[in-house]
């Protein structure tokens, strides 16, 4: 007996959608959705070993329902613009599995589901449908189960009856009666799932008791019984209407007709495909999975050859005694939780040779057992970590510095870590964590963190023998990672390469240390009150519309605003896209269309607001450290292919500033009482370093004479323009220089301008007219890109060609991005030696001055009154003479109570 998995496809994307955290890869691609999404399946097929399976997925088009009822569905939020995305790509990721994909339009995957269901479910072969959809569960008979993957509930009747109070059977009349405000299917108004029940319990179908709707007021135990018979009374098409809306369609061709469960055997991925695919979307890791899981395998068993060894009281000194020796060793840390501050350290792991490796338990994970107590570690270990002699290796080692330093023990004599070189070896390629290196350079298989606490709720339930196992697996990989990789990079021809990775990224990772250590206050109380004065602009924006409008409508409902804007309000909508759901309402329409009514003004200020309370005001506050009082985000060196730092946990670097609100949210970042911040950043820096590339002469006396580079731009384009306002052209020059910078081409200029694409490409002409040499520059770009295959910064950087995924992009997307690599790529490494240097000089201050906040181009840093002067003064020096250029560098410096202050 095997069975058969129909998987609701539709209800996985939305559920990873929301489940994983915004993701994209390298060329900035979403891919949050389709990670989630795979991992499901690949825990599907793993977990259940599920042989017999097929994957059902809506069309994203109308069906029957909405023939029925034009309103179904309508108060759902348009799809996400980074979801829509990845739409395409999830029925590749199926077909690439090798497993079976069903879709029909004009027909729902519910449908499909049921169909095949009810064709193919027998003694022999029992269907397990796999959906968290409450409207799949009628579908539950002797044959027929319901499993909700996500929560892991498994629904037969006797599960159905227990959550719903009413049997399988009873399932689509109970969902009828009290209609589904997310499908906006009606029900009857007022009845809620208790009501829905007992009326089920007493009549045991909607025909039943509309045949006896006269006696519902009499149904004891029935609160409000009169009034819940006058209002069936008054709603029996309505609920008809409910009733067919909630039916399932259990004959949608061609799935209604007898098919073999054989057809639905999954024979394993289409390897080639399959990688192709995952190469694309950067699934190194789940690349891997796939494998293995097509290989019928558990992956990750230890080799029996390794030694692998628990450090006790008595070996403690011996393993300390090791590491001296060897003067060089590999280290991992076992916690609690992610969050350095404040998480529990469980243990750590170390390797001095391949193949083995030694764990120190402590005795906080078993109190009963012969564990190392934390103190006794310390006073032992506390001076191999601290001796810069002794060199250390590790996989994401900022990490596992920073626990240990929360722990009173400081780490130095850092020489590698195998993400940075990864990343910087390879910079589009995405996954550069251990487990994935591991496999790509070792061809080991890891035990996942998943994998090792399946069964537990925290590392401390998980039993000792696997968790030492997994820890000293992680040290021994991370050694034998580490030398590969320091092999390569050693490797002739990679010698610039080397050199952006000892001189840049090394040296900075102690001072990120530093950085999200120390944090950034943030002031609640102020958010709070942001919060509720922009939640009071909110309801004036919204009351202004629907008087507008003359109409009540859900404002975050597209479809809504479409019929609002389009058929009520009759404003103009030639050449807006529409879909069989309704008109487009997306940012670009409404901007195309200000000036046509006020009410897009208010529309668009309303959707900006909303925005800005829900993503900063009201999502910073939460993130605030309650031990520290303080955010502390994590910056990334690991992300972005040009090596500029990204955060997260917040995402810092991405609070606007360009409006008026966006600063004041930045103004919640404040300085402790007694301090200030120094707020300094690089001007137009990457201009200065095209002009020092380039060695373009009129470009170059620009920078060198102190000029404004817009004006002087703008002069030398539009000197016999005696008419314009000098502002206009200054701005017109300023989109032009940047717009350089990062490959803009006539099209694009002229959407920017709103200029003629003949006039966008005579003022390109004229640019490169006026500055030769940046023209002789990018040529000579294009030219090594085509020969050398990749391109490269001031500090050795490179970025590849074949390496670059512009799949899904416009045919310039690659050659633009590459040739503005050694811009950007340079602006990053320029900030990031300001920093280590900037860093080695606040030392001195122990603490009072410190860096708190970089946001490309931008440093902030927090200092005691008493030191302001000398602190400004040492910033901007820093920051000036980080690098030496063809042309100076210019730092502008403020003194600020916090962030956002003028």
């Amino acid at each position: 007996m095997e069975t058969i998995y129909l998987v609701d496809g539709s209800g996985y994307i939305f559920r990873a959608y929301y489940a994983v955290a915004p993701l994209s890869t390298s060329s900035g691609f979403p891919t949050n959705a389709l990670l989630g999404f795979t991992r499901m399946i690949l825990k599907l097929l793993k977990d259940k070993q599920a042989n017999k399976i097929a994957v059902a997925f809506d069309m994203g088009k109308p069906t029957f329902r909405h023939e029925l009822y034009s309103e179904y569905k309508a108060n759902r939020v348009e799809c996400p613009e980074d979801l829509k995305e990845q739409m395409p790509y999830f029925r590749k990721i199926v077909e690439a599995l090798g497993l079976v994909c069903v879709e029909k339009e004009g027909f729902e995957a519910d449908d499909i589901i049921a169909t095949l269901a009810l064709n193919l479910a027998s003694e022999e072969t029992p269907v397990m449908v796999v959906s968290g959809d409450k409207d799949l569960t009628q579908l539950v008979g002797p044959n027929i189960t319901v499993w909700d993957a996500m929560r892991d509930i498994l629904y037969n009747a006797e599960a159905v009856k227990e959550k719903f109070g009413v049997t399988p059977e009873q399932i689509r009349d109970y969902l009828a009666l009290m209609g589904d405000s997310s499908d906006n299917v009606p029900g009857v108004r007022g009845i809620g799932p208790k009501t829905a029940q007992r009326l089920m319990e007493e009549f045991g179908d909607i025909e039943k008791m509309l045949e006896k709707a006269h006696t519902i007021q009499d149904v004891s135990g029935l609160r409000g019984a009169k009034g819940i018979q006058e209002k069936i009374e008054s709603s029996i098409e309505q609920l008809r209407l409910s009733q067919q809306l909630i039916s399932l369609d259990i004959k949608v061709p061609p799935f209604s007709e007898i098919l073999d469960p054989h057809e639905l055997t999954w024979h394993g991925p289409r390897h080639e495909v399959m990688e192709d695919l995952f190469t694309e979307l950067e699934f190194g890791s789940l690349l891997n999975t796939a494998r293995k899981v097509s290989d019928g395998r558990v992956s990750g068993n230890v080799d029996s050859e390794k030694f692998y060894s628990v450090v006790d009281c008595l070996s403690l000194q011996e393993l300390a005694d090791k590491l001296k020796k060897a003067k060089y060793f590999a280290f991992d840390t076992e916690t609690s939780s992610l969050d350095p501050i404040t998480c529990e350290l469980i243990g750590a792991s170390f390797s001095v040779k391949d193949d083995e490796a030694y764990f120190v338990g402590f005795s906080s994970f078993d109190p009963n057992a012969k564990l190392v107590g934390f103190d006794q570690f310390k006073e032992v270990f506390a001076p191999i970590f601290a001796d810069p002699e002794i060199k250390k290796c590790g996989a994401n080692i900022k990490f596992d510095i920073e626990v240990l330093l929360m722990k009173g023990i400081f780490v130095n004599g850092v020489e590698f870590d195998s993400m940075l070189a990864a990343h910087i070896l390879n910079p589009d390629r995405r996954d550069y964590g251990l487990k994935s290196q591991t496999q790509k350079l070792l061809g080991e298989t890891m035990v996942s963190y998943e994998q090792l606490s399946k069964e537990a709720n925290s590392l401390q339930e998980v039993p000792f023998e696997n968790l030492s196992k997994y820890a000293c697996h992680d040290a021994d990989a991370t050694f034998r990672v580490c030398a590969k990789l320091s092999q390569t990079l050693n490797a002739p021809g990679n010698e610039s390469i080397k050199r952006a990775y000892t001189e840049i990224e090394m040296p900075l990772v102690p001072v990120l240390v530093s950085m999200e250590l120390a944090g950034i206050k943030v002031d609640a109380e102020y958010l709070a009150g942001l919060s509720d004065e922009f939640g009071g602009e909110l309801e004036v924006l919204t009351a202004q519309i629907k008087a507008l409008s003359g109409e009540e409508f859900n404002l975050n409902s597209p479809k809504q605003l479409g019929e609002v804007l389009f058929e009520k309000m009759k404003i103009p909508s030639k050449g807006i896209k529409k879909t069989q759901l309704g008109f487009s309402t997306n940012s670009n329409v409404l901007h195309k269309l200000q000036g046509e009514h006020e009410i897009i003004d208010l529309i668009l200020e309303y959707r900006e607001l909303h925005k800005l309370k829900s993503t900063y005001v009201d999502a910073l506050p939460p993130l605030i450290n309650t031990v520290t009082g303080r955010i502390h985000a994590n910056f990334n060196q690991a992300i972005a292919a040009t090596g500029r730092l990204s955060s997260n946990n917040p995402n810092l670097q991405n609070i606007p500033i360009k409006n008026a609100r966006g600063r004041r949210i930045r103004q919640a970042f404040k300085a402790e009482q007694g301090n200030k911040f120094v707020i300094a950043d690089y001007s137009q820096i990457e201009l200065r370093i095209l002009a020092h590339l380039s060695a373009d002469k009129a470009l170059s006396q620009a920078f060198v004479d102190g000029e404004d580079i817009h004006s002087r731009t703008a002069m030398e384009l539009f000197a016999g323009d005696l008419f314009s306002n000098p502002k206009d052209l200054r701005r017109i020059a300023k989109t032009i220089n940047f717009g350089i910078i990062y490959g803009m081409g006539a099209f694009r200029l002229a959407k920017e301008l709103e200029i003629s694409r003949q006039q966008a490409q005579a003022y390109i002409d004229q640019y490169f007219a006026r500055y030769p040499n940046v023209q002789q520059y990018f040529d000579i770009l294009r030219g090594k890109m085509e020969k050398d295959g990749y391109v490269e910064t001031i500090f050795g950087r490179r970025r590849f060609k074949n390496d670059l995924d512009s799949s899904g992009r416009d045919p310039g997307y690659a050659e633009r991005s590459l040739l503005n690599t050694p811009l950007q790529g340079s602006a990053s490494e320029i900030i990031k030696k300001a920093m280590i240097n900037l860093d080695l000089q606040l030392a001195k201050f122990n603490g009072d001055a410190r860096i708190v906040l970089q946001v490309h181009d931008e440093l902030i840093i927090e200092t005691s009154d008493e030191l302001l002067d000398q602190v400004h003064l040492l910033v901007v020096n820093a920051m000036e003479s980080a690098v030496t250029l063809n042309v100076p560098l210019k730092v502008e410096a403020r003194i600020r109570d916090n962030w956002g202050g003028e």
